[in-house]
């Protein structure tokens, strides 16, 4: 019996293919195929055996526990509820999301909402009781120190040796996110040693080292500076802990990288799989294993407020990326993410991607199910070559502390944030609902304030039915230990260390949508106050056309566009003799031309989104 392999058929080469190409294109080049990314790479429109870079991270068997999901909630008893939730519908990583107080090392407050408040050991109780600890792994990120919160949770556990999964630090992520922390990046690294020698001897199975990317990818960070910052992260703690006399081998073990994807599907997967190759290079160049444990987020950036189930889609396409770039564990954003408005059914169905993912189509079965492929192996190594360059350069400025502090690393992210919003506003991004395919009818579901439960009163009571008095802990794991028992709160614990502490500007944080979101939003807030949709008029004067995207913005922003003189809240003056044209509307922009002193010109997409803001000002609508 013949098999065939497609050898039958002649080879054509890659001259011959550009040839036919340029034919069918009618005269352009093939070269006008191509696109550049944010990270600066061209996308060629024909990848052969010849591109083949071979780049291969190591093979992963199937993780059959990758189903991560984040558990949220306003108290303990709410987030207990959520937890079972979890395990019923085939979760067993407990990965719970800690409030902003608790990541400060300060008891739960009013001013925090979002997150699971942890103050004392009654909480961590109350979390996760009816729950079988000993099989269920618990994920937590504890913010610059994590120390107190392991000393809290190892409190309830009666063998430690059962505690599984991470509960881990990032002291530079924690920086970059909030720009403040009350302790010194030498006192942090400090407490990362003490975590890690505790947990060696007494919870072997529990990781403490937290290398989180959620920061730099939510301020717009592209794939390569996302990447390079992880691996610097990274190297930081290993030189850090080398230098406190831990053994590299143990400190690689320690430490799980979180990174989040897009929907750019292809170079998300090239991301990851070049996360695996870089980071086996430099634990390596440090005398430690290279494999690394990676946690994927889908991104909260790519996540829109207008027609919220269009996320679902996005989410899917996300962590599609994440389980073919090898992801070990993963989290699907909830649909209605933007809106921090978490309900059961936004949990169910991102959950269900997951097992669909795993449970239906089978992908975690299938071995690097990327690799073989010319683009993206090609992809794979442009951005590997790209993150190892950017790695090099923060290592040589002295490391993430420093680029952090003299704010280098927030002007090159910038760069690529500014990019990406005047992509969504000339529509060259399309977001699905915000600027292209709009749903009109449809309105922001904006919400009211979130009722705060009276964390104080409860503290208080807790503090005041306490029979002895608390001694507060050194920076010791079993010292915290023994003080939660006896009744302490994280706040006490971390008070008796805080020192003059670390600032430092934070990372911005965008999603794709906001800009335009923004002034949706503003239009629906005049329709409720004036009775309709504010009107835009466009009025030519002389030869000239009007620039592409000023229609399309307008309507996207929830404008009505006339295209003649109309009774209008503004007006868009455009053409050759637009200067000439005296305003009888009060307020009048002119497009593409130099303004006088009493008129606006728009010669730029923000140029319109600051008009418009002016404009909501003058009316006194709110943005």
């Amino acid at each position: 019996m013949n098999k065939y392999t497609f050898r039958e058929f002649e080879e054509v080469s890659y001259d011959e293919w550009k040839r036919l190409a340029g034919k069918a294109l009618k005269g352009k080049c093939v070269e006008s195929l191509e696109q550049k990314t944010y990270e600066d790479i061209v996308i060629k429109p024909l990848y052969t055996k010849h591109n083949q870079a071979f780049v291969r991270p190591k093979l992963l068997q199937e993780n059959k526990d990758g189903i991560a999901q984040e558990l949220s909630a306003l108290t303990p008893e709410e987030a207990n509820a959520a937890v079972k939730r979890a395990i019923a519908h085939g979760q067993s990583i407990l990965h719970l999301v800690v409030d902003e107080a608790t990541r400060q090392g300060e008891d739960s407050n009013e001013k925090t909402k979002k997150g699971i408040p942890l103050s004392c050991k009654q909480d961590i109780e109350s979390v996760l009781q009816g729950v079988d600890i000993e099989n269920h792994p618990i994920f937590l990120y504890a913010g610059y120190h994590a120390v107190p919160l392991i000393g809290m949770i190892a409190s309830i556990y009666p063998n430690t040796s059962d505690m599984k999964g991470i509960v881990g630090a990032d002291p530079l992520g924690h920086m970059a996110e909030t720009g403040h922390m009350p302790v010194t990046f030498g006192a942090c690294y400090d407490a990362m040693k003490e975590a890690i020698s505790w947990s060696r001897k007494k919870a072997p199975g529990l990781r403490t080292i937290f290398v989180r990317t959620d920061a730099y990818h939510q301020a717009g960070a592209n794939s390569v500076q996302e990447l390079a910052v992880a691996l610097a992260t990274g190297a930081e703690y290993m030189r850090e802990g080398i230098k406190r006399g831990l053994n590299p081998v143990h400190i690689a073990q320690q430490m799980m990288f979180s990174l989040c994807v897009d929907t750019q599907l292809f170079t998300e997967i090239a991301k990851l799989r070049a996360a695996r190759v870089l980071w086996k290079k430099i634990a390596e160049m440090f005398g430690a294993q290279g494999d690394i444990h990676m946690h994927i987020r889908t991104s909260g950036r790519t996540k829109t407020k207008y027609d919220p189930h269009v996320n679902l889609l996005r989410a899917t396409t996300e962590a599609f990326s994440a389980v073919i770039g090898g992801a070990d564990t993963l989290h699907v954003s909830v649909y209605n993410e933007a809106l921090c408005n978490n309900d059961e059914n936004g949990e169910r169905w991102a959950r269900n991607i997951q097992h669909i993912l795993r449970g239906e189509s089978h992908l975690t079965k299938v071995l690097d199910p990327a690799g073989g492929s010319y683009y993206i192996e090609t992809l794979t190594k442009e951005i590997a070559e790209r993150a190892w360059q950017l790695f090099c350069r923060i290592e040589q400025a002295g490391g993430m502390s420093i680029v952090l502090k003299d704010g280098w690393l927030h002007k090159e992210i910038a760069k690529v944030a500014e990019q990406r919003k005047t992509d969504v506003l000339l529509s060259h991004k399309k977001i699905i609902g915000t600027n292209v395919y709009i749903n009109h009818n449809e309105t922001s579901k904006l919400l009211t304030e979130t009722v705060q439960v009276n964390r104080l009163m409860a503290l208080q009571a807790y503090k005041a039915g306490r029979h002895a008095t608390v001694l507060l802990p050194t920076c010791d794991v079993e010292a915290c230990i023994t003080a939660f028992k006896n009744g302490a709160t994280i706040g006490e614990v971390t008070a008796s260390w805080a020192t003059q502490g670390e600032k430092m500007k934070a990372l911005p944080v965008m999603r794709d949508a906001e800009d335009i979101e923004r002034l949706r939003e503003a239009a629906e807030r005049h329709k409720v106050v004036r009775g309709s949709r504010p009107i835009a008029a466009l009025v030519k004067m002389g030869e000239g056309e009007l620039p592409f995207y000023v229609v399309s913005l307008l309507t996207a922003c929830g404008f009505s566009v006339e295209s003649q003189e109309v009774q209008a809240d503004i007006r868009l003056v455009y053409g050759s003799e637009a200067m000439h044209k005296k305003t009888a509307i009060a307020y009048t922009a002119l497009v593409g031309v130099k303004a006088n002193e009493y008129e606006r010109c728009i010669q730029h997409p923000a140029d319109l989104l600051t008009f418009l803001e002016d404009f909501y000002q003058m009316q006194e609508v709110a943005l």
